[in-house]
């Protein structure tokens, strides 16, 4: 499978995210999702997910997703909000719910494919710190299996970055980070205009010949978990946006 950047929000007793801001970070998403290319994944912060209970209305004339969505427009028309509705259809046992999405102990949580494509790893980055502000008393951890995010792992809250100090310590690379305050790659967007979009599967893979398959595959760097990060002097740079920094 190819690199992630996995977000979360961890559970804890003085987090709390109400439904007004989880809709604009929502929205916040969608907007993303809809306006950008993606070549491996697209968003997916999501605070649960959902599960049709199909076992339990067997042998109806209707599938079960039918009957979530006849029900959720009925509780919709009664004017209850996001959460109340899955909360309502989990009563109702017509869904199972995991929630904090896909992470345990979470408030919310998700993850991106981004394999080798860095601009999409700044789509998902700029995402995430602008959703910070949307969520300004929460941290949101990041975890990059790649090089976009320099420190491999940062927080955000409210558009400042907050690193670990025991990922500081004894790294003379992650103290000049620090120093420079560039915990994110400038990356060129004109690099990815044509960038191959990321198949999880080749057809026909095992009647290749050998050199077909190395050509197909070419090495493990192409989904994204090489070393290489880019080191552009030109482009988008995200640590500009940043509102400060800060260690916890």
């Amino acid at each position: 499978m190819s690199r992630r950047i996995i977000y979360r929000i961890p559970n804890r007793p003085e987090y709390l995210i109400t439904e007004e801001e989880w809709d604009e970070v929502r929205r916040l998403q969608h907007w993303y999702n809809s306006e950008f290319s993606w070549t491996s994944g697209k968003l997916a912060f999501r605070r649960y997910v959902i599960f049709p209970n199909g076992e339990e209305f067997e042998g109806l004339d209707t599938t079960v997703w039918a009957l979530i969505s006849e029900r959720k427009q009925k509780l919709k028309e009664e004017g209850m909000m996001e959460e109340e509705i899955i909360r309502q259809l989990e009563r109702d046992r017509l869904i199972s719910v995991k929630w904090g999405g896909y992470y345990d102990d979470c408030l919310a949580s998700g993850f991106t494919r981004v394999a080798d494509n860095e601009w999409n790893a700044f789509l998902v980055c700029d995402f995430l710190l602008k959703a910070s502000t949307l969520v300004p008393h929460v941290e949101i951890d990041i975890v990059d299996e790649g090089r976009f995010v320099r420190t491999k792992r940062l927080r955000l809250r409210d558009g400042v970055a907050i690193l670990e100090r025991r990922i500081a310590d004894g790294s003379d690379v992650i103290a000049e980070l620090i120093k420079q305050k560039r915990f994110f790659a400038v990356v060129d967007p004109r690099k990815y205009d044509k960038h191959p979009t990321f198949r999880n599967s080749i057809a026909n893979f095992n009647d290749l010949k050998v050199e077909e398959r190395l050509a197909l595959v070419r090495n493990w760097n192409w989904l994204g978990y090489g070393n290489r990060y880019e080191t552009d002097t030109e482009g988008v740079d995200l640590n500009r946006k940043l509102r400060g920094f800060d260690f916890c």
